[in-house]
């Protein structure tokens, strides 16, 4: 029977991804600018536009609460101005984000009408990875959605449900933030008193009855990147007793031998 000295055994390190994964949701319109109030049961116009494929809409992990309340809020940049956000995210650890989901619903609200046409024609949504000082590392993906939002010629209100996903991977390094850019493209000609954004909380039917009301947000499918683990796994000296398989000995003598 063979034996052992303790100087002789060594630690076979492991990295269990089944158990590392974790579902991220990142609410947006958190930030402290105006909330322009409109009544959800009196929107002129509620759009979803369709996925791709024959589906009627997208299954996903949104967080719910059921509501029956009928004030919500635009947040907005004021009268007229047209909406555009940064929203920034930094990760704990090196990150690799194998799917991403953005679930919200823009609105625009004519609170008093003389002429013109006014509408969210679309909006962009960028992703793209930064340095903290806000030099850009890397463009991630970039994505347009068209609302289908009709030229509002009255003073009405009406909101768009807008979906962005894709499962291309991507990796967020140590130290570096995620940022989410989104832009809006719209119409807003003549005189009228007009407010666009999006809506921090909405819901995916109208009326007033007691729904489902989610948050606008960002939800990423993250996994650590393996570098996370370098600073426990990066030595490979005998000293260490890490068990690479294959290491030669020979190669790693401690000092004192």
């Amino acid at each position: 029977m063979s034996s052992f000295a303790a100087d002789d055994t060594l630690t076979k390190p492991t990295y269990n991804q089944a158990d590392s994964g974790d579902i991220r949701t990142i609410f947006l319109g958190t930030d402290t600018i105006a909330l322009q109030s409109i009544t959800w049961s009196g929107l002129n116009e509620l759009l979803q536009p369709s996925p791709a494929g024959v589906a009627d809409a997208v299954m996903e992990d949104y967080p719910m609460l059921f509501s029956d309340v009928d004030t919500l809020g635009i947040a907005n940049l004021g009268d007229g101005i047209r909406f555009s956000r940064i929203y920034e995210w930094l990760a704990d650890q090196s990150t690799w984000v194998y799917k991403y989901v953005i679930n919200m619903a823009v609105a625009l609200s004519v609170t008093a009408f003389t002429s013109g046409n006014h509408e969210i024609t679309s909006v962009t949504f960028a992703l793209t990875e930064h340095l903290i000082d806000g030099t850009e590392v890397k463009g991630i993906e970039s994505q347009v959605k068209v609302t289908g939002m009709t030229d509002i010629v009255s003073a009405v209100d009406a909101a768009a449900i807008l979906h962005v996903e894709s499962n291309k991977p991507f990796k967020i390094s140590q130290g570096n933030k995620l940022r989410l850019t989104i832009t809006f493209t719209s119409i807003d000609t003549d005189v009228a008193t007009t407010f666009e954004g999006i809506m921090p909380a909405f819901y995916f039917q109208t009326g007033s009855l007691a729904k489902w009301l989610t948050p606008s947000a960002l939800i990423l499918y993250t996994h650590p990147a393996l570098d996370s683990s370098f600073a426990v796994l990066r030595d490979q000296s005998i000293d260490a007793k890490l068990d690479y398989g294959g290491v030669d000995r020979t190669k790693h003598v401690r000092p004192d031998q």
